[in-house]
Formats: C-alpha cells, structure tokens, sequence
C-alpha cells in the first residue's frame, strides 16, 4: 500500500520528544482570525500550510474548527524565538494570557529549557496525527513539499514580511487559498505587509479582504 504524500511527509519530519515539555498556549495573533475560521467552516480545506508557526497557537485553532483538517507547519524553530519570549516578559499587551509577570517570566524561562521546537509541539500534542513540524526556511522548503505530492487547499502565511512566500506558494499551487497574519504590522513603517498583500492582490487580480492583523485573498 502506497503512503499518501501526506504520510510520507510525517515520516520525514517527524516530532521531536515532548515527554515533560510543559505546553504554553502562546499567541499573538492581532485579531481577525474569524475570517479564517470562516473560511476554513466554507471551503472545509483538506490540507493546510502554515508558514511561520511560532508555538503552535494559530494551528490549535485552525486543526480544532474542523476535526478533518490536516496541517503542514512550515518554521525553523530557531533559538531567536526564546528572545522573542523574553521580551513579552513586563508587556500585558502581548501576554494577554499570563498577565503575571511571575507566570512571563516562568513562560519565557521554559521556552528557553525546553527549546521553542518541542515546546511548540507541547501544544499540539493532541493533534500529533494531523500536524506535520517541517523545521525548514520558507520559501526554499516549499518545492521540496510540491515535489512530495503535498497540495495545500489553503495557505496561511505568517513569517518575514517579504513578497516571497506569497509568490512561491501562488507559483507551486495556484488554486490555493493564500491568507495571512500582520496586516497592522508596524506602523512606523506604512505596515509594510499591507503594501505587499495589496501589491500582489493587483498584480494577480485577487480581491483582499482585511480585518485587524488579518487578510485574505479571493478571486
């Protein structure tokens, strides 16, 4: 019996140990993430690719809306994530979770034990059969996963602020929904990841739909 490429691609990127690993539901999403949830309530995408993963708490809520869903991550779990956590410690804005500065600082110091990889699988180990950790750089891992059959109905993007994942995922699998988070990044800097939604929207005639951090294109 021939694996589906699915399989295929969890039995190359397989889970790290998370025995002991304590989960952190960790998120920074900016709102507008019901956009998502509606999309994925309509078009019931069988397959998900998400690039930029952080620990895991967009693809909580993407694998729990719909029990059929199956998940690509795409991120590179790299140690710059513990500095990330360390600088939410004194920021109740951004740990709208753990707005004791004591529980920051216990979250930024296990991210920094444990590692940010398996602290991120920590918090998906209930969906273990249906999330694939691909611990790569985007968009350079991305023809790896075309050329192993993987085909994402929806894409959600989530990494640098650059036009090169939303290119390469149009280019690899033009019939996939593309969305993504940072819409209101930085506006010191005119929100550099609206520019380049819009600017990609116009240049491939899609439609944008945006609210808070949050943006989806249509055709």
């Amino acid at each position: 019996m021939t694996d589906t490429p699915f399989e295929t691609l969890a039995t190359k990127h397989p889970w790290p140990e998370t025995e002991g690993v304590p989960p952190w539901d960790f998120t920074l999403g900016g709102g507008g993430r019901h956009l998502i949830d509606t999309l994925i309530k309509v078009s019931q995408p069988e397959f998900m690719l998400e690039i930029g993963c952080f620990l895991g708490a967009s693809a909580r809520r993407w694998l729990s809306i719909d029990p059929n869903l199956k998940l690509v991550g795409v991120d590179t779990w790299s140690d710059w994530l513990v500095q990330q956590c360390h600088k939410h410690e004194g920021r109740p804005v951004l740990t709208r979770q753990y707005p004791d500065p004591e529980v920051q600082q216990k979250f930024a110091s296990n991210v920094e034990q444990y590692g940010p990889f398996p602290t991120a699988l920590a918090n998906l180990t209930e969906f273990k059969e249906r999330f694939i950790p691909v611990r790569a750089e985007s968009p350079a891992i991305l023809p790896n996963l075309k050329e192993a059959g993987f085909t994402p109905d929806l894409a959600y993007i989530d990494a640098g602020k650059k036009p090169d994942d939303l290119e390469a995922v149009h280019a690899l699998w033009p019939n996939a929904n593309i969305c993504g988070d940072d819409w209101h990044w930085n506006r010191t800097k005119g929100y550099p990841m609206r520019k380049i939604v819009t600017d990609f929207a116009e240049k491939y005639d899609f439609r944008v739909e945006a609210d808070h951090a949050t943006w989806v294109l249509y055709s």
